[in-house]
């Protein structure tokens, strides 16, 4: 043996990586990364599952307690309303007026606390909020009409609000609100009574 024989019989000798085997590291490699993204892809979009029922948990609690406020608006704007006099129980145009705004009066409170309620459904209570006020208005107008009246001028007529597309406020409200407030509304859609 020569001296090259010895050097090249002490180093091991590495095969060459044939293309199969590099075909088959990539592979591999490339297999790893896209398992590791399916992986955080579920992760992810498990998360993206969890918040959404959490927060529509959290949407059906606060519309819950929503609901529930208003509610307890509706009974007591009716109390307020109960401890009034009715304006159709008096006889001169110049006390039904004063009744009326007395009931006006009565139910800003009450529009003010729903307006302020919290909650996804915003436009739908502002819709409500809003014919509210129109039916405060209309009966603001009557009461001008009434203290006309008073002082021998045309006689006085309610005129019920309507609302979009001819449909009438009071409907509106009753439709859109909760039962608890249908005996106010109707109270107030009748300022004659």
């Amino acid at each position: 043996m020569t001296d090259d024989d010895a050097t090249t019989a002490e180093k091991p000798v590495v095969p060459p990586a044939d293309a199969t085997t590099r075909r088959r590291r990539r592979w591999i490699a490339i297999g790893g990364g896209i398992f590791a993204a399916l992986v955080i892809a579920v992760c992810g979009g498990g998360i993206a599952i969890i918040s959404a029922i959490d927060g529509i948990a959290d949407r059906a609690e606060e519309n819950e307690r929503s609901v529930a406020r208003t509610d307890a608006a509706c009974v007591e704007l009716e109390r307020r309303l109960n401890r009034l006099a009715p304006p159709g129980a008096t006889e001169d145009p110049r006390d039904r007026a004063v009744a009326i705004r007395n009931e006006n009066a009565a139910v800003r409170p009450f529009v003010a606390e729903i307006d302020q309620l919290p909650g996804d459904r915003r436009e739908h209570r502002q819709d409500w909020v809003d014919a509210w006020s129109q039916l405060v208005e209309a009966r603001a107008a009557y009461a001008g009409a009434l203290d006309r009246q008073a002082t021998g001028g045309e006689p006085a007529f309610f005129v019920p609000p309507q609302g979009r597309r001819g449909k009438p406020v009071v409907e509106r409200l009753i439709d859109a609100g909760p039962d608890s407030c249908d005996g106010s509304v109707r109270r107030l859609a009748a300022p004659d009574l």
